[in-house]
């Protein structure tokens, strides 16, 4: 079949990029009590074949409304993918709004009652009456049958528009099947031998500006690629979007351009695409088969249960202390526990200690500890935000690093983890020894006596 066309109607012509819309249905959504997280996850797929989506619109439960937003779409995509709305309650408004837009009635499909009465009945439930009601679509539209009791349908827009509308359902794991079993399908026709896939290079030590300084130039020039940079709370990913006649094609076009941008911006450069910090770090370790343990007061433990998450993180994560409280550093610190009533438990001194404790205590190669003021009160006289990380090294030494890390919480706690482990992470790269200076915060160097 000819790329662009459904129902026998052109959507898209010859070499134009199919343009999409995700239009999200539920007054909850708007209210704040769900994420959405199905627009995410569409937007993920159509991205990888070589769907351009320009839109997200979420819609309360309002019919008018409703048909506006989808008027308003169809003029502008060749798809819009409507999630939600087709359950058999009397807010669930997506078959009449589609209708309405289309200027076609609802029909009962026979065959659609039938598969919804065998679903209740396989499940052993009596089904209500109004379940029925799920059973009804627009006319001419392609049914989907469903894999919950809600089908979802497919309907090309008649011209001028000439836009495909799909309808989901709004429990994620039905749209997401639905969609792998019969809309994914659709999309291909329209899209046609085309792949988008999008690189991402993690970095972290590094700001958002200074890494845009460092990759905005390579891109000059470059229509084919797309550049693009995410700040999350603990990394900045440059995000390199490539498309191609398939994703092994785009991979191969867009890699010399990944390998400038990690040269460029260098030791602060983790890794590309799925390579996690985490993943970075243990791979190191079992290649110099050395080992790491953690004593932990801010993070409360979240260092090593990151670290743990990794498949094979047995082999070099020999264990993980949380020292949360004056007792527990105490116990920890031993005849140096004294440090704490001197320096206090937020601190240079006592964060270079736990480090030392913990590769000691565990007989591990490298020892990571951390203090800090997470919030969200105050420490003393030390704000919300001050953090202190350390690292003992095998030869016995630690070095201390501190800044006041923005945030929340939640926010405080993941960056300075990602902080201590990227600290391990570079002193693997750069082979040995600790520096005076680095790109995450001031540093100090202590003795193995200390």
């Amino acid at each position: 079949m000819t790329s662009g066309i459904l129902d026998g109607i052109v959507i898209r012509e010859p070499d134009e990029p199919v343009r999409a819309a995700v239009l999200s249905v539920g007054s909850e959504l708007l209210l704040g009590d769900l994420t959405d997280t199905n627009a995410t996850w569409l937007s993920q797929r159509l991205r990888e074949m070589g769907v351009e989506v320009l839109h997200h619109v979420a819609v309360r439960d309002d019919l008018d409304e409703f048909v506006s937003a989808l008027r308003w779409l169809t003029e502008r995509v060749h798809l819009v993918i409507v999630g939600g709305g087709l359950g058999p309650t009397v807010d669930d408004l997506t078959r009449e709004a589609v209708a309405a837009t289309a200027g076609v009635p609802l029909e009962a499909r026979a065959d659609l009652e039938e598969r919804i009465e065998r679903r209740f009945a396989a499940a052993g439930r009596r089904m209500a009456p109004q379940n029925l009601k799920q059973a009804r679509i627009p006319q001419g539209a392609t049914a989907y049958p469903p894999v919950g009791t809600a089908p979802g349908f497919g309907l090309t827009m008649p011209e001028p528009t000439a836009t495909r509308v799909v309808a989901l359902p709004g429990v994620p794991w039905e749209l997401r099947e639905l969609f792998s079993r019969y809309v994914a399908d659709e999309v291909r026709q329209l899209a046609g031998q085309r792949a988008t896939v999008t690189r991402v290079v993690h970095v972290i030590g590094v700001g958002e500006s200074d890494v845009a300084a460092m990759v905005e130039p390579l891109l000059e020039g470059r229509e084919d690629t797309t550049l693009s940079f995410l700040a999350r709370s603990s990394e900045i990913q440059v995000r390199l979007t490539v498309s191609a006649g398939s994703p092994e094609a785009a991979r191969a076009a867009s890699q010399p351009l990944v390998d400038e941008v990690v040269a460029r911006i260098g030791v602060a450069a983790v890794g590309v695409d799925d390579d996690r910090l985490e993943d970075v770090v243990l791979q190191r370790l079992q290649a110099a088969g050395q080992t790491v343990a953690t004593a932990e007061s801010a993070t409360g433990g979240d260092i090593s249960a990151r670290l743990a998450r990794v498949p094979g993180a047995s082999a070099s994560l020999v264990g993980g202390l949380v020292v949360y409280t004056f007792p527990a550093k105490r116990e920890l610190l031993g005849d140096r526990a004294e440090l704490v009533a001197q320096h206090g438990e937020v601190s240079a001194e006592v964060t270079e200690a736990l480090a030392s404790a913990a590769r000691v205590r565990t007989g591990a190669d490298w020892g990571i500890g951390v203090t800090g003021v997470a919030g969200p009160s105050t420490v003393g006289d030390l704000p919300v935000g001050t953090c202190f990380w350390a690292l003992a090294h095998p030869d016995g030494h630690v070095e201390v690093h501190s800044r006041r890390i923005p945030g929340d919480r939640g926010q405080v706690i993941a960056r300075l983890g990602s902080a201590a482990i990227d600290l391990l992470r570079r002193r693997l790269v750069e082979g040995a020894g600790a520096t005076d200076t680095d790109t995450d915060g001031a540093a100090r160097t202590a003795g193995a006596g200390r």
